[in-house]
């Protein structure tokens, strides 16, 4: 009789520390190291707008317009598969990751008559590493508004009369 109450010990002690049906199963962290893609839509505006836009010094075209930026950086960090008992599907839990680098675009807007300007993207600054994982596509969309300035311009000389 002993026997039997001490089984019915050890089964009810063994099966508290299981996992239930509804609880997701995890494989332990792993590192990892590759590119991710960033593509990032810039709707580019103007005040007033007809601004001429560059990227990197290469025409765009005219305010308002969409300039489309595409970088692969390189990202590191550590990731844990999380499985789900209800329908099979994986998720991930990322911890420690960070970009190798950094990518910058500049934008520059000019039009005649008013001062130019320009502004720096920095696409992982937009994109937040500990989000991302690696071999993975990632989109967004961003506005830019550029609030131009009337140049100064000196007043007419009497040689420019001539």
């Amino acid at each position: 009789m002993k026997l039997k109450e001490l089984f019915f010990v050890l089964a009810v002690v063994t099966t508290v520390g299981c996992a239930t049906a509804d609880e997701e199963a995890w494989s332990p962290w792993c590192d990892f190291r590759g590119y991710c893609r960033l593509k990032l839509a810039v709707l580019v505006e103007s005040k007033p707008s007809g601004a001429e836009v560059y990227l990197d010094h290469e025409f765009q075209g005219t305010t308002p317009c969409t300039v489309f930026l595409e970088a692969a950086p390189v990202i590191t960090g550590q990731k844990q598969i999380i499985a789900s008992p209800v329908d099979g599907s994986n998720r991930y839990v990322i911890r420690d990751s960070s970009y190798q680098g950094q990518t910058p675009y500049t934008l520059w807007v000019t039009k005649d008559g008013y001062e130019p300007l320009s502004h720096t993207l920095v696409m992982e600054r937009i994109f937040p590493a500990e989000v991302l994982l690696h071999d993975k596509l990632y989109e967004k969309s961003v506005s830019v508004i550029f609030e131009l300035e009337e140049r100064n311009l000196p007043p007419p000389s009497a040689a420019d009369a001539d």
